[in-house]
């Protein structure tokens, strides 16, 4: 039998520690992760703000309004490293702090929102760093701007017109038509808007627009897990102040965050009136998911497989599903029907036919290509997500009662980034939102360990493929070696679990007292 006990080292650091005053390993083990989650961000706010480097892009300076960078003249060696040790830190503190958690450590939330709502914004105010993705929204913004179609104008058209903002940005995707959906080109268009001229003007506002919805992400996810501090802690490790995370939805400024948030909070609202299999959407609740989840879909395609979760979490009421569908509608069909039949065209036929460097296809077929996937194996692929989305349906650990969209989602979803071709460190921003509310598994495990190499592969994404000799070997390592295998691993490991029914996580219960958290939340 345990016994609950307050004292005043509790009181201080918010960690069970021993009444003897020695801390317990779970409470050791909770300030190892908040530690190495801490440097981690300190690490990524440096990088960022030493200004351009085979990390961060080169734009302009805008001193004194962001984004704010300052030319520090890194060694080379010195910002990669500093990036890498950002990664697996992170990575390895949100494990440290998930583990303190299942065995009994509770942090001080009112803490660590504190320190989230720091972080946030000051990555915000930074240069985007580990791609040049926004850079690319931001010239999709200005040829939409411009009165142009951003699915038929490409970046490069707009640079030989001699417009600014086609000057300043960058050779990736440049010869490729945006193929996002008409809901991130609002957001773009809005950006550019605001911008005006200057794309440092124009990241700055996409970065604070991915910054709002990370953090009402963080909001909406701790309203649904409140009451139970195990759960409200995990849900912020996961999410809140993963580091990873922070690094590919704000420091990247990656779309995906818009996107995410808008699914997750869909899928949210589709609330059932009593818990049970027999519980029930309202309709009005079911009204706004679909607007909310196919607006999801206006940002990417793939968020699709939110709708389809949502669909099925649906079935039992013929209101509810039609309401839905008809929210969907009148969210994704508009949006197309404006941007015209090209938009359809990028998406069919340019935005499924790229193996990421890092897929673990490769391993099986080297010579896969940008735009050179051999024949059939999209079916191939398909039938792959198919049969994993199956297993994971058949043992994966039941979702929350009152929310019956969560668990096909996780289903749904996982199944897709396990699996497809096509994968960036910054899609699994809407799987942590999902694990968030979700049971706790081995599923937060396979998530995190598949991350961190994938995030490290694409860490010098500011200066494409590198040429110079060390950087080049490193990156060919992460890239071509360790993710692959990495992502092939946890496909297999996913596909174990599965089958010997091994998901749910136990942990020997703790000795001795343990100690409530001393902030109530």
């Amino acid at each position: 039998m345990t016994t609950t006990v307050r004292s005043p080292a509790a009181s201080r650091v918010g960690f069970p520690v021993r009444p003897a005053g020695r801390m317990t390993r779970s409470g050791l083990l909770g300030w190892i992760g908040a530690a190495a989650i801490a440097v981690s961000v300190l690490l990524m706010i440096i990088v960022l703000g030493a200004g351009p480097s085979a990390v961060v892009p080169v734009i302009p300076r805008t001193w004194p309004l962001p984004p704010l960078w300052f030319a520090l003249h890194l060694p080379e060696a010195a910002v990669v490293a500093l990036t890498y040790a950002t990664i697996v830190l992170g990575g390895a503190g949100v494990i440290a702090g998930l583990i303190a958690v299942q065995r009994g450590a509770r942090p001080n939330l009112r803490l660590l929102a504190t320190g989230a709502v720091v972080a946030i914004f000051l990555l915000a105010l930074l240069p985007p760093g580990g791609s040049t993705d926004s850079l690319s929204y931001a010239a999709y913004g200005r040829i939409a701007l411009l009165g142009h179609n951003p699915y038929v104008m490409t970046p490069a058209q707009l640079r030989a017109l001699g417009d600014p903002i086609g000057l300043q940005t960058t050779h990736s995707w440049a010869h490729d038509p945006s193929l996002y959906g008409p809901v991130a080109l609002v957001a773009d268009w809005t950006a550019a808007k605001l911008g005006g001229i200057s794309i440092a003007y124009i990241v700055f506002w996409l970065k604070l627009m991915f910054a709002l919805c990370f953090g009402l992400i963080a909001l909406t996810v701790d309203r649904v897990v409140r009451h139970d501090q195990a759960a409200r802690a995990r849900a912020h490790l996961l999410w809140t102040v993963n580091p990873l995370m922070l690094w590919a939805v704000i420091g990247g400024a990656h779309i995906d965050g818009l996107g995410a948030g808008l699914g997750i909070v869909g899928l949210l609202v589709a609330r059932t009136a009593a818990a049970g299999p027999g519980g029930r959407i309202p309709p009005a609740r079911a009204l706004m998911a679909g607007l909310l989840v196919g607006a999801a879909i206006g940002v990417k395609a793939p968020y699709a497989a939110l709708g389809l979760a949502l669909a099925w979490s649906c079935r039992n009421s013929v209101k509810a599903f039609a309401a839905a569908a008809a929210g969907g509608i009148v969210a994704v069909v508009p949006g197309y029907l404006i941007a015209g039949p090209a938009a359809l065209a990028d998406l069919v036929w340019r935005g499924s036919n790229l193996v990421t460097f890092d897929s673990f296809w490769r391993l099986f077929y080297p010579p896969f290509g940008y735009s050179a996937m051999p024949r059939g194996l999209e079916l191939l692929a398909a039938a792959g997500c198919a049969a994993v989305a199956a297993l994971l349906a058949w043992r994966l650990p039941p979702g929350p009662a009152h929310l019956p969209a969560i668990r096909p989602a996780v289903v749904l979803m996982m199944a897709w980034l396990l699996v497809w071709p096509l994968q960036r460190p910054w899609y699994d921003a809407v799987a942590f939102c999902l694990l968030a509310v979700f049971a706790a598994s081995r599923l937060d495990w396979l998530l995190l360990v598949r991350a961190v190499p994938a995030a490290m592969a694409m860490a010098t994404g500011a200066s494409g493929q590198p040429d110079r000799g060390w950087l080049r070997h490193v990156f060919d390592f992460l890239g071509n070696d360790l993710s692959p295998w990495v992502r092939l691993a946890t496909v297999i490991a996913a596909i174990a679990f599965c089958t010997l029914d091994a998901w749910p996580m136990r942990w020997p219960r703790p000795r001795g007292r343990t100690l409530e958290p001393a902030v109530p939340s």
